[in-house]
């Protein structure tokens, strides 16, 4: 697989805590992190920004981030939903989507961004 440094991903999350522990994560990956925590942030940020792949949580504040979702499939931008809802639900919603559970371990955070841009050069989701 090709490097991963100087990639960006686009990090979609509501809870500061969280963001903050998934940012460093991937900074030490070597990976450019741009970080929003509300869905308004997150649709002008893939506007603006070029990224490489995009996690997102799916309910930020009380909005889902659909519109989200549907807007980084149409631009075919890899990307994995982290939820703390229900998986399974989502699973069959977006099939072919990286879907995982909350709380995730570190090195599934890294082991999932790998697939991700792995995808990048090989299909969209």
């Amino acid at each position: 697989m090709a490097t991963i440094a100087k990639k960006r991903v686009l990090l979609v999350e509501d809870d500061p805590v969280i963001a903050m522990v998934m940012e460093d994560v991937l900074l030490h990956m070597g990976l450019e992190v741009l970080v929003n925590h509300s869905l308004a942030n997150a649709l002008n940020e893939i506007e603006l920004a070029d990224v490489d792949v995009a996690l997102v949580d799916m309910g930020l504040r009380g909005e889902s981030a659909r519109p989200l979702v549907q807007r980084l499939t149409a631009r075919a931008t890899p990307f994995a939903v982290v939820t703390g809802g229900d998986p399974a639900a989502l699973k069959a919603e977006f099939p072919g989507v990286l879907i995982a559970a909350k709380p995730l371990g570190l090195s599934a955070l890294e082991h999932m961004v790998r697939e991700l841009l792995g995808q990048r050069t090989t299909s969209a989701c």
